[in-house]
């Protein structure tokens, strides 16, 4: 019963948009994996990304490649302050919601995964593990420097 109350409110948020705005807002743009200017490896470690601060340069378009050395599940996502709060209070109800948005990566614990992103606007770009429980120190800036 609980499994199909949760698949049933899942389905709601998803089919009224809930998610829509998140993805389009996002600063920049999914990248493209053949204009990739560089590859930055992240290490998630149990409750912190290696790097936590990252600098680009406006119009890059990085491939991270994140390896998870810790215990738990971890995720990346990519996103405003408001629209990281948002994703966190959603995966404080839906912790075990996977993802398919192109800001987003989840990795389990041993595996490695990409995520590429291009990086449009100057200025600082958030991302987090916004699992419950790890949001609050799972945090990083990316830099990005005007052209």
């Amino acid at each position: 019963m609980k499994r199909i109350l949760l698949v049933s409110a899942l389905t709601c948020v998803i089919s009224t948009g809930a998610f829509a705005d998140e993805e389009a807002a996002s600063p920049g743009n999914p990248g493209n994996s053949a204009q990739v200017s560089r590859t930055i490896e992240v290490t998630m470690e149990d409750n912190r990304f290696k790097p936590s601060e990252i600098n680009v340069k406006q119009g890059e378009t990085i491939k991270f490649m994140l390896r998870n050395t810790g215990k738990k599940k971890h995720e990346m996502v990519i996103g405003t302050p408001e629209e990281l709060d948002k994703h966190a209070k959603m995966m404080k109800k839906f912790p075990d919601m996977e993802h398919s948005e192109p800001n987003m990566i989840t990795v389990d614990p041993g595996k490695t995964g990409e995520l590429i992103w291009q990086f449009t606007e100057a200025g600082t770009v958030n991302f987090e593990c916004t699992l419950p429980g790890h949001f609050k120190e799972m945090r990083g800036t990316v830099l990005v420097e005007a052209k």
